[in-house]
């Protein structure tokens, strides 16, 4: 099971700047319309929105172009060449928190862009400071008829100025250094995510592996002790055979010699009998060390906590040891599943495990303290387990927790195991 959210579409902080100079660059060119119009008067000549529309388009070129610039050099020169710009759009303007304002702004946006943290603390005031000094034309770039309507700034509006600009400034720095975050902390998510789902899926090849290890260790003994047996039965009979065969052909004439080797046949017979039961009593041990039910679920409960730091609390109830059947398994892999979900998807630290025979069915919980889930999707996992349980007659249920994290609740009627035994044509 997984828990679906929408995917985060993260826009990256340069194509954010970018479309904050745009529109910075177009409410400057709006504001200009509004407040000179755009064809020539007798108040502002065609030169006047000759010079304008010319030194625009190339500041807005220059500011394209640093946007873009990943070289020092050009970074430097495309400054410089849009300071000087900007000085002369200023030239002409009267409107000083305004056209001016949003002009700045977009130098400033796109200048910042290209500090690294924490220097760009430093670019703000020092930058602020020199375009609000700069709002006077000075003195050597001289007079014209373009200059002859100019109102120099007065004291509040240079204030007002370096405050908007140095505070636009600090947000953008506060903005970029959050995006940084942001993706920073992004990234941290992911690899966590792929850490968790190696570690899930080299916890479940632990656990196969340590199945198989014993699996394979029981077979063993089981071939050992088989072959023991093989051994003795053949041994005693063959021994048998050979006394019954010489008493058969002495005749029985010597009653005392046919005492005799019946004392020893019984003998052979009485010692071959005790090390078979032996060599049985080993087998049936063998058979009742093989990890099934709750032992097998102790034992991967042991197995994942070393693996993954997570706590499991297992409560067994009123459940017997085991089960015949396939209900042991089941309940095997229902744990499995559980564990690793509350793992892969949750991110829980802490999960319990509640089993309960509840009249004539068994209930089995699992709860953790993660995440949870907005939705569920059933996985491979999940969907496996429901086909094994509705072969049983029993249900699966997925949801959230009521006090957080989330909760896997499976029930199986216990008829349907005795049904299978009784119905078996194995059984007498």
């Amino acid at each position: 099971m997984k828990q679906l959210s929408s995917p985060e579409r993260n826009i990256p902080y340069e194509t954010l700047v970018s479309a904050y100079v745009v529109v910075l660059l177009f409410l400057a060119l709006l504001l200009f319309f509004v407040g000179y119009g755009y064809k020539p008067t007798d108040q502002y000549p065609y030169e006047f929105f000759r010079t304008f529309y010319i030194f625009f388009a190339f500041y807005s070129l220059m500011m394209i172009l640093l946007l873009r610039s990943k070289q020092l050099l050009g970074i430097l020169l495309l400054c410089f060449l849009g300071l000087t710009v900007l000085l002369v759009l200023g030239y002409s303007l009267n409107d000083y928190l305004t056209i001016r304002l949003m002009l700045s702004l977009a130098f400033q946006a796109a200048v910042l862009s290209h500090f690294p943290w924490p220097w760009r603390l430093l670019f703000p005031p020092l930058f602020s400071v020199t375009a609000a000094l700069l709002q006077q034309p000075p003195a050597f770039l001289g007079e014209n008829t373009l200059t002859t309507l100019l109102i120099p700034p007065t004291t509040g509006e240079l204030i007002a100025f370096f405050a908007l600009l140095c505070t636009a400034g600090f947000l953008q720095i506060a903005g970029a250094h959050y995006h940084e975050l942001h993706d920073k902390a992004t990234h941290q998510v992911a690899l966590l995510d792929t850490t968790i789902t190696k570690l899930t899926i080299f916890n479940q090849s632990l656990q196969s592996y340590a199945r198989r290890v014993d699996q394979e260790a029981t077979k063993k003994e089981r071939y050992r002790i088989s072959r023991e047996i093989h051994d003795i039965s053949g041994y005693m009979f063959t021994n048998i055979i050979a006394m019954m065969d010489a008493l058969i052909a002495s005749g029985c004439k010597s009653s005392e010699r046919t005492s005799e080797m019946c004392t020893l046949v019984r003998s052979q017979a009485q010692e071959g009998l005790t090390e078979t039961r032996k060599a049985l009593h080993l087998l049936r041990s063998s058979e009742v060390d093989d990890d099934r039910g709750l032992r097998a679920i102790f034992k991967i409960k042991k197995i994942f906590e070393s693996t993954t730091g997570v706590t499991v609390d297992i409560e067994s109830g009123n459940l017997p040891p085991c089960f015949d059947g396939e209900l042991d398994f089941i309940l095997y892999r229902i744990v499995q599943e559980g564990l690793t979900n509350s793992l892969r998807h949750g991110h829980a630290t802490h999960v319990r495990i509640l089993f309960w025979i509840i009249g004539d069915a068994v209930q089995i919980i699992v709860l953790d303290n993660g995440t949870g889930s907005k939705k569920i999707i059933k996985g491979i996992g999940l969907a496996g387990m429901e086909e094994r349980i509705s072969r049983l007659g029993g249900t699966v249920q997925a949801e959230n927790a009521p006090e957080g994290g989330f909760q896997l609740t499976v029930t199986i009627p216990l008829h349907t195991q005795e049904e299978e035994v009784h119905d078996s044509p194995f059984i007498g």
